[in-house]
């Protein structure tokens, strides 16, 4: 398992925090990851900084290519979360208000993934799964992000005819 040295130092801040008595477990399934205080409090993942410690950040990857990373380290809900808020958004867009949100969508999701895979990835790591290759990632993210967004494009195929 290969990580770039940005996504190591990440790891390290990560293993320093579970170190110092924090907590990191998931909610709603695996999709979010949840970050506890040695004091049992939930933290803000988004943020920099937790009183003295500074947090993971963000990870640029993660955001360019979140469909290949989520496959890669086998975070199907991932791909659940993008068809149900692709299908969510396109009913509130079904409302004639003529707004794009694609775009906002791609950026939002990007976003989120941007700043939650080095948590998912660190967990990943401790699971000792096998992660899937690049390659293989890359192909079978894009398929999985098809069929996750097939209902939304039926929705859209509904109601703008």
């Amino acid at each position: 398992m290969t990580l770039s040295p940005q996504m190591k130092l990440k790891m390290e801040k990560i293993d320093s925090l579970i170190d110092k008595g924090y907590g990191l477990k998931t909610q709603l399934g695996t999709l979010i990851p949840n970050l506890i205080s040695p004091q049992g409090k939930s933290i803000n993942t988004f943020s920099r900084r937790y009183g003295d410690d500074p947090l993971v950040g963000f990870s640029w990857i993660a955001f360019f290519f979140p469909f290949a990373l989520a496959t890669q380290i086998r975070h199907w809900s991932y791909f659940w979360f993008v068809g149900i808020i692709a299908f969510l958004l396109d009913i509130f867009v079904a409302i004639p208000f003529n707004i794009d949100v694609n775009t906002g969508l791609g950026i939002g999701i990007g976003m989120f993934y941007g700043y939650t895979f080095p948590y998912q990835r660190w967990l990943f790591l401790k699971s000792n799964k096998k992660e899937i290759g690049v390659f293989k990632s890359i192909i079978i993210g894009l398929l999985l992000t098809i069929v996750a967004a097939i209902p939304s494009m039926i929705l859209y195929g509904l109601y703008s005819q």
